[in-house]
């Protein structure tokens, strides 16, 4: 899960400031407002913990070697039963004003997250005009059933603003 390292007074700075965390995330809690403040809970812990911190030294490094190693040191790091990390999650909070190219408006944007190497799934979140919109990308060969992580973004989604109305 991504997590900005971005400083006070550095929003305006055009570079990518993001490091990772690793939540269990509450696939099991069938209450979607239980289930977010469950998140919420263990995203608390996880930054009481310093593991973003711990992230940024491992996206450091990750800068510097190839996946397999880096994989190795996250299962080792977290001591993380799995044997590869498939997924990988991006969020970027966009403009909320129009943004014109040639004097025309763009009236949507798509986000897509590039899969590679061992990641088979990529979730990325990207807002604009204060729409959120959802891209996922997947190999089809080992994961031929995306639309049941699609349907369920958006079945969830659905019930927790349901639950907000």
């Amino acid at each position: 899960m991504p997590v900005s390292t971005r400083k006070p007074g550095e929003e305006s700075i055009p570079d990518n400031r993001v490091t990772l965390m690793l939540p269990f995330l509450p696939v099991d809690v069938a209450d979607p407002v239980e289930r977010l403040a469950c998140i919420q809970r263990r995203i608390r812990e996880l930054r009481g913990r310093h593991e973003p911190e711990a992230g940024e030294e491992i996206t450091t490094v990750a800068e510097l070697g190839p996946f397999p190693s880096v994989a190795w040191g996250l299962r080792l790091g977290w001591r993380l039963p799995q044997h590869a990390i498939t997924t990988v999650t991006t969020n970027v909070p966009g403009p909320r004003q129009p943004l014109y190219g040639l004097g025309r408006e763009l009236v949507e944007l798509l986000p897509y997250v590039p899969i590679a190497n061992r990641v088979r799934i990529g979730v990325a979140m990207f807002s604009y005009r204060d729409v959120l919109t959802f891209g996922i990308t997947g190999d089809f060969e080992t994961t031929a059933d995306l639309d049941v992580l699609a349907t369920g973004i958006a079945d969830s989604l659905a019930e927790l603003l349901a639950r907000a109305a």
